[in-house]
């Protein structure tokens, strides 16, 4: 049996408890377990001599414990001493069977983080060893945990987890001799990173660079790569719906257009249609900068798909999104007369049962609306085509599933995505290779260009007194922060808090709030009253990223902006511009940016081209980025990381392409191992 099918309720003395805590984060298996990688790790193969020690320095003591008093809810306060030196240990909340064995003249081991109180060497809360034990022989692991999960216990489960590796053919080695690089087992791997070798380097390990660490994630991108290259297959044997140029109706459609559209758009809606005439199902993504006019192209598609008496759904990832949507698409097509349904989650009964009608019956020709598009009760008469609106929020696994949807029999609908987040081409032949790309790589003419600048967050005050006249005027601003609720861990503004800040400073206007913690219906409502000029300022965390037109916004300030990827805060750039407005964009930064993160700002401030940005991001983009959004969203990587493992993907797709051409028994076994659940499965 694999480590994939092995379940950690098998694990030897692993507890019910243990066993829920860990399937609430997504660890169900061996595998799972083995996967979830340290963030970091500690030396304690060293005692440091309490003279030796150095405020904010991590270290291992072992010394005596000379005194101890008690303070209020259960803090212990211990003095130790190693004959070089005084040592002061506070404890809060010590638990009653440890106090018990912390007595005057015991031997203790402290692992922890050093600081200065009261001009005294102090740890707080340290990690003890009540037994005069060895050092370990390698680094100890430093995990993220859940509720009832300690780290202690989580260390002892990966142990065992790691144990189960030395059974016979649970971890069965899968990349050919030939086509491994780091010359190691994924057997040994897994142990070594978990347990790296003293001496091992701690930056390697952070940057997540270790011969042990690349050997298991090049093996997830190989094992991808091949699950991409096994639909492309696939593809090639399925039976889609040819759907004729309808030349007529296009010109006809676009003869009512107040506007010209721009060379690109055309050229890419040529692209789609020729894929659309093919009895092969069309596979194509859009790509196209924030306010390149790519729902225009998605209309003309859709045409295509109308000409030839055959239905098309576009599906937006939010209510709001979808509503847009619906109401332009409609404007768009209100002069040729055709019908546009729109279905969402929060629709009140009868309407929805009216819009499921129209579906059914086939009097609406195309249909705008959220996930709910895909839901069992909904009954096309002839879906032929799937538009995806963000497709990066949808990976490999979801495009199959709405492809089920088709209601033609044995035919399968083409699918067209778009998405206005810039994906480098390195990126894009790697994780779309089942897909071809157009690019839109020209914006509508009048498009005013947003104003970029950087400023440190020493001048906050000075950037709400310019809100607060432009808002009176009638203008409308966005105030985007990284976090919902204030952090001890991280030093950023919360929006939370930012909210009430900026009312007590601004008492004569309206501010909102929206972050990802809100139900759906809660945030839309609140997007709602900003889009019709009910709220005028919104404070909001990066859900906007993907948002609904506000013309009337003429500013967006992002808080510790050095925090955000690059092309996360070019997508947020892109909520004002959408109207007649000058509009800037503030990049506000803490006094803690370096010079890599200030570097980042400024590719930003002196470039409007999404596609600059993305790969400039991923040239100089450090695994220090705390809430940097992956370029890829959705795609479900379980140790690889997109962004930065980019450079190992090339040579990782060559290695999956010859196991795909030369070894099919590996391949299944591969995605067997990494995608156990996927419905790839059934295609291989």
């Amino acid at each position: 049996m694999d480590i994939s099918a092995l379940s950690i309720s098998e694990l030897k003395g692993i507890t019910s408890k243990q066993v829920s805590a860990l399937n609430k984060i997504g660890i169900n298996t061996v595998m799972d377990l083995l996967l979830h990688f340290p963030y970091s790790y500690q030396d304690r193969t060293k005692f440091t001599p309490i003279n030796e020690l150095t405020e904010d320095s991590y270290a291992s003591i072992r010394a005596r414990i000379v005194s101890r008093s008690t303070g209020r809810n259960n803090m212990l306060i211990l003095t130790l001493s190693d004959d070089t030196g005084i040592l002061r240990v506070t404890l809060f909340n010590c638990p009653i069977f440890i106090n018990r064995e912390l007595k005057s003249g015991n031997i203790l081991i402290c692992h922890g983080k050093v600081s200065i109180f009261q001009n005294c060497l102090q740890m707080t809360n340290p990690e003890l060893n009540l037994k005069d034990t060895e050092l370990p022989e390698s680094y100890t692991p430093v995990y993220r945990l859940t509720k009832g999960i300690k780290m202690q216990s989580m260390r002892n489960l990966v142990q065992k987890a790691l144990n189960e590796l030395e059974k016979t053919g649970v971890c069965e080695e899968l990349i050919p001799p030939h086509l491994n690089h780091t010359g190691m087992t994924l057997k040994d791997a897994l142990i070594q990173v978990h347990t790296p070798n003293i001496g091992t380097s701690m930056s390697d390990l952070a940057l997540f660079i270790t011969s042990q660490q690349q050997r298991v994630i090049c093996e997830e991108l190989i094992s991808q790569y091949i699950s991409v290259l096994t639909l492309k297959e696939s593809n090639k044997l399925l039976n889609g719906i040819p759907l004729k140029p309808v030349d007529s109706l296009i010109k006809k459609f676009l003869s009512t257009l107040k506007f010209s559209p721009t060379g690109a758009q055309l050229r890419v809606f040529d692209e789609i249609s020729r894929d659309l005439t093919l009895a092969q199902p069309m596979n194509r993504l859009v790509q196209g900068d924030v306010g390149c006019g790519k729902t225009l192209v998605a209309v003309l598609a859709s045409l295509q798909a109308v000409g030839n008496g055959i239905q098309s759904a576009i599906m937006a990832p939010t209510e709001i999104l979808a509503e847009q949507h619906y109401s332009n698409i409609q404007n768009f097509l209100e002069p040729l007369g055709i019908r546009v349904a729109l279905l969402t989650g929060s629709q009140k009964k009868a309407e929805k049962n009216k819009q499921l009608e129209l579906v059914k019956n086939g009097n609406a020709q195309i249909i705008v609306g959220t996930h709910a598009i895909f839901q069992e009760q909904v009954n096309f008469l002839s879906l032929g085509l799937i538009i995806i609106d963000e497709q990066h929020r949808f990976g490999v696994e979801q495009r199959m599933k709405l492809r089920s949807k088709c209601s033609i029999e044995n035919r399968v609908p083409h699918m067209l995505a778009m998405t206005a987040t810039p994906i480098p081409r390195t990126l894009a032949q790697t994780i779309y290779a089942d897909m071809h790309v157009s690019v839109i790589d020209e914006l509508p003419k009048g498009r005013k260009p947003i104003t970029t600048i950087t400023i440190p967050e020493t001048r906050r005050d000075e950037i709400i007194e310019r809100i607060g006249i432009n808002c009176s005027a009638g203008k409308q601003a966005y105030w985007v922060c990284s976090l919902v609720n204030e952090s001890e861990v991280l030093e950023s503004q919360d929006a939370i808090n930012a909210c009430e800040y900026l009312t007590a400073k601004l008492p004569n206007l309206k501010i909102g709030l929206v972050h990802g913690q809100m139900k759906s219906t809660d945030k839309d409502a609140v997007m709602r009253e900003f889009k019709n000029g009910n709220i005028d300022v919104l404070v909001a965390t990066s859900v906007i990223e993907v948002g609904v037109d506000v013309p009337n916004a003429f500013l967006i300030v992002i808080e510790n902006s050095e925090r955000y990827g690059l092309a996360q805060l070019h997508q947020l750039r892109g909520r004002v511009g959408r109207g007649q407005l000058d509009s800037f964009c503030c990049l506000m930064f803490s006094d803690k940016i370096n010079s890599i993160g200030m570097e980042r700002l400024n590719t930003l401030k002196n470039s409007n081209d999404g596609f600059v940005i993305a790969q400039k991001d991923l040239e100089i983009r450090g695994p220090g980025d705390l809430l940097g959004t992956r370029q890829t969203g959705e795609i479900a990587y379980r140790v690889a990381d997109a962004v930065r493992d980019y450079r190992s993907m090339d040579k990782c797709t060559v290695i999956a392409t010859e196991i795909f051409k030369n070894r099919k028994d590996l391949c299944q076994k591969l995605t067997e191992r990494w995608f156990p659940d996927s419905e790839i499965m059934s295609v291989l």
